[in-house]
């Protein structure tokens, strides 16, 4: 539990204050229960609502944290503990490490000194972790010697060009990008009568307004830092501080706040930031229909598109709004594959796997390839049904996230096909990121 904590989101949602306290008064509570119990029978249920819920669970607020310490105790917590049992959850042979037979002391101490080198299979992860792991050390590492040394300047550039003429070549750039950006909302909002504007309407409606606003600041800082760097302006802290940025390739305050999630420097930002402004202009030149795959990772409010499903069920079918659910089934096709709206629900797209793949032949979830992080998703059919407590074995419930970093970006939950239990990608820490950066 306690280790776990270094691999990040994908360890988990949130960081808990776990400590060894927890596992000692875990450990006098399984002694005073067992001693005091006068049944034969371990009450294993008992014991993992104990660890489960009070003492580790009393620290986890994240359901979905919380599920995956319920599938640590489900796995390890049961009567073939006594017997033997694989101690490496779900490893599929990749690295065995037998539970210790009934004996003195002295010989579990001795079994403990046989335990393989650690391993991200020990938590029930691919080995894949290990490198995200890493990676993200390194990047901190590089951080902070760069900010050490007074930045990083790009290769070929520093010789010829000082930080703020950088900063200005950025910033007129960024400009000639975006100056004629402007989605003219109101018009298309008079061109549809009442009937025609269906819930996809006012998504599209509503995600345009959010890029007129973020484009808006965008240029009149842009034209002010402009002034600026002519020398018509004083550089006020707000100007500095945008020119940073420009320089050092990262993301403006006032542009995190009034844009859409995102972990990607400011480079890669800006062909995202074109991306998006694409479908828009796709769907504003034809309103009353939406892109036949609509990639829902290039909207501001993922969310609201797949409510526009659910109310769109709701008129058809005439049903309540919060007693229904969103539903994937993962297609065999890509985007441009598709001819054809889906008859029932949405398609969608711009989702990717971390923590394993899709494998398109089973149509199933597999484990990753090595040093693959993250794998595309074919086209997806979103679609509304009535919200059921009914169990699938075959499916595993996986989270969605805008960005890598998780929380708090949750979407919703997708449903995906699994031949192995779904417990399995619970401690893989599996989910769908929709923005993973570049």
């Amino acid at each position: 539990m306690l280790e776990r904590k270094k691999f990040g989101p994908m360890g988990y949602n949130m960081m808990y204050p776990f400590s060894a306290g927890d596992l000692r008064d875990s450990a006098q509570v399984l002694y005073n229960y067992l001693e005091g119990s006068s049944s034969v029978k371990i009450p294993w249920d008992d014991l993992r609502y104990i660890f489960g819920e009070i003492m580790y669970g009393g620290h986890v607020v994240d359901d979905w944290d919380r599920r995956m310490c319920a599938a640590y105790l489900v796995y390890f917590m049961k009567d073939e503990l006594l017997d033997e049992i694989e101690m490496v959850p779900y490893a599929d042979g990749k690295l065995c490490w037998p539970s210790p037979q009934p004996a003195p002391h002295e010989k579990y101490l001795e079994h403990i000194e046989t335990m393989p080198a650690e391993s991200p299979l020990f938590f029930g992860m691919h080995p894949n972790a290990e490198i995200n792991f890493r990676t993200v050390l390194c990047d901190k590492t590089f951080d902070i010697l760069q900010m050490l040394g007074g930045g990083g300047e790009e290769a070929g550039d520093a010789d010829s060009m000082s930080p703020m003429a950088i900063a200005e070549a950025t910033c007129a750039e960024i400009l000639e990008e975006i100056i004629e950006k402007k989605f003219a909302t109101d018009d298309v909002s008079r061109s549809m009568s009442e009937e025609e504007k269906g819930p996809y309407q006012f998504v599209f409606l509503q995600e345009c307004e959010y890029m007129n606003g973020l484009v808006y600041e965008m240029v009149r800082g842009l034209q002010e830092l402009q002034l600026g760097f002519k020398g018509e302006l004083t550089m006020s802290e707000v100007m500095e501080d945008l020119a940073n940025c420009l320089f050092s390739e990262k993301l403006p305050r006032w542009w995190v706040q009034l844009g859409f999630a995102s972990t990607r420097p400011l480079k890669s930002w800006r062909v995202n930031l074109q991306d998006r402004c694409s479908q828009l202009e796709d769907w504003i030149n034809d309103p009353l229909n939406i892109p036949k795959v609509v990639d829902i990772s290039r909207l501001f409010n993922p969310q609201s598109f797949l409510t526009a499903i659910k109310q769109l069920t709701c008129q058809q079918q005439g049903l309540e709004l919060d007693k229904l659910a969103v539903y994937t089934d993962v297609t065999k096709k890509e985007a441009k594959q598709v001819d054809a709206h889906s008859k029932d629900g949405a398609f969608v797209s711009g989702m990717f796997l971390e923590g394993a793949r899709w494998d398109g032949t089973t149509n199933s979830l597999e484990d990753s390839r090595p040093k693959e992080m993250f794998t595309a998703m074919p086209v997806i059919n979103c679609k509304a049904g009535p919200v059921t407590d009914k169990v699938d074995k075959n499916l595993y419930v996986c989270p969605t996230y805008c960005v890598p970093t998780r929380r708090p970006y949750f979407v919703f939950p997708a449903q995906l096909r699994t031949k192995v239990l779904a417990d399995k990608w619970v401690l893989a820490g599996v989910a769908m990121i929709l923005d993973i950066g570049a």
